[in-house]
């Protein structure tokens, strides 16, 4: 792959699901040669490069140094060190400011470098971040010391260190029982517990949530049951192999909340948790070798009319197309080789713009992901299949992004069966049509080209 320039995600709540990880692992090295000294004056400048600074804010983060990184983020100007404030380093570094201004309480200094971010960046992403969290701070005035301060205190800490996020609930819990916040604290500390392997913990504290009417809701107003429910399910299934118990919870969600639509994280669409329940229970019965009632299953929900967002601790996307893409996959398994391709079909067709991928992280369109499906897993197995199928997506798609990249994975599946004459001829269209047109493949700010990539492939 040729990669001709880079953006570097900055999604919402970057920080979050495996944010912090990804930005040590890229920044490390930056650290160490800041710390060695390489990047200092010789650079050209008269102090190190934002870049490093940023590197060692983050490696402090990391080993909970909360003060030594918030004076090495202050050093970082808007539009200081090599990369400009319409890059990522200067929208970062304030963003970070401004959560450990949250995490420190210092409620003052956290609007003002919220509004500021909202102000600089509100085209980027990460804007809603900004945005959510002043709208909480305003609907809950109750500050220093009192159930906000410690619920959010929470929230920027789940990620990083969830021993300290798990002290602010519970210290939540146990001083303003009766507050607002507290039955949310409550899911959210069940929800952490789960992620964090804690069976028995994430019980605890989700059945406690499970009991409470549908009165009891979130700051988004989504009541707090069924989200507990379903989390108790995942548990079941996922954690403790429960099948029986995890059908029990799952069934009693998909037939008493099918009437109930909850708002989707801000910017994404609307998700029913009885259709979760159901696309969890078709994982279930498939993986318990109850093939039928799980195709069944799935099938019903690949032309859902109701609310069609999809979303879990790992991925956010549409519920209609990840039944498909989990159909493809039986049909995978069971070498029904031209209804995976349909499958595959469908999803691009249905919602080819539509993002899959973790809330705060690299997201894809459905589109690239039916493709690489159709080319990675289908072209192995039956590549007659494959060529038919992206084929029918090139004509008939209206994206030039989508067209030039089904022509690609053409290109890579003819090359590999040998017939280099046809993968020329195609390589020779992508050419003539769209020589120098960049796709993100990946959604990760990764910029392709296909026809020099497909050139490269055939040793052009």
């Amino acid at each position: 792959m040729e990669i001709v320039s880079v953006r570097l995600a900055h999604g919402a709540g970057f920080m979050r699901h495996g944010g912090w990880v990804i930005i040590f692992i890229m920044y490390k090295a930056l650290a160490v040669l800041f710390s060695a000294g390489v990047m200092l004056n010789g650079c050209g400048g008269p102090e190190p490069v934002a870049e490093a600074r940023l590197a060692q804010a983050l490696e402090a983060l990391q080993q909970g140094r909360v003060d030594e990184a918030s004076r090495v983020l202050a050093a970082i100007k808007p539009g200081g060190g090599w990369l400009r404030s319409a890059t990522w380093t200067g929208p970062l570094a304030l963003r970070l400011r401004a959560q450990i201004a949250l995490r420190n309480g210092v409620r003052e200094e956290a609007v003002r470098l919220l509004k500021e971010y909202s102000n600089r960046y509100g085209s980027l992403a990460p804007a809603q971040y900004t945005n959510s969290r002043l709208e909480f701070i305003e609907r809950f005035s109750e500050w220093q010391g009192q159930p906000a301060l410690l619920y959010l205190r929470g929230l920027e800490a789940q990620s990083d260190t969830p021993a300290l996020a798990i002290r602010e609930w519970r210290t939540l819990l146990r001083d303003f029982p009766a507050c607002s916040l507290a039955p949310n604290a409550q899911l959210q500390l069940g929800l952490l517990q789960k992620r964090l392997g804690n069976a028995a913990w994430a019980l605890s504290e989700l059945s406690n949530v499970a009991k409470m009417p549908n009165e009891v809701v979130d700051p988004s107003g989504n009541p707090l049951a069924p989200q507990a429910l379903l989390a108790i399910g995942e548990t079941q299934f996922e954690l403790m192999a429960d099948r029986f118990s995890a059908r029990q919870t799952l069934e009693g969600v998909a037939s008493s909340y099918s009437g109930i639509a909850l708002k989707g994280p801000e910017g994404f669409v609307d998700w029913s948790p009885s259709a979760s329940a159901k696309f969890i229970l078709a994982r279930i019965n498939i993986e318990a070798g109850e093939s039928a009632s799980g195709v069944s299953a799935l099938e019903s929900l690949a032309v859902l009319k109701g609310p069609t967002g999809y979303y879990s601790e790992a991925l956010a996307g549409d519920i209609r197309a990840e039944a498909r893409l989990m159909l493809a996959d039986n049909c995978m398994k069971n070498r029904q080789y031209a209804r995976m391709r349909e499958h595959l079909l469908e999803v691009a067709r249905k919602v080819p713009e539509v993002l899959r991928g973790p809330l705060d992280g690299a997201r894809r369109k459905y589109a690239f992901e039916a493709a690489d499906r159709l080319e990675g897993l289908l072209g192995v197995r039956s590549p007659e299949e494959a060529l038919k199928g992206l084929a029918e997506l090139a004509a008939e798609s209206k994206s030039r992004e989508a067209w030039v990249y089904y022509q690609l994975k053409r290109v890579k599946i003819l090359a590999r069966l040998g017939q280099r004459n046809a993968a020329r001829e195609t390589l020779s269209e992508m050419e003539k049509r769209f020589p120098s047109l960049e796709v993100d493949p990946l959604g990760d700010g990764l910029l392709l080209i296909p026809a020099r990539e497909a050139r490269r492939v055939l040793g052009g």
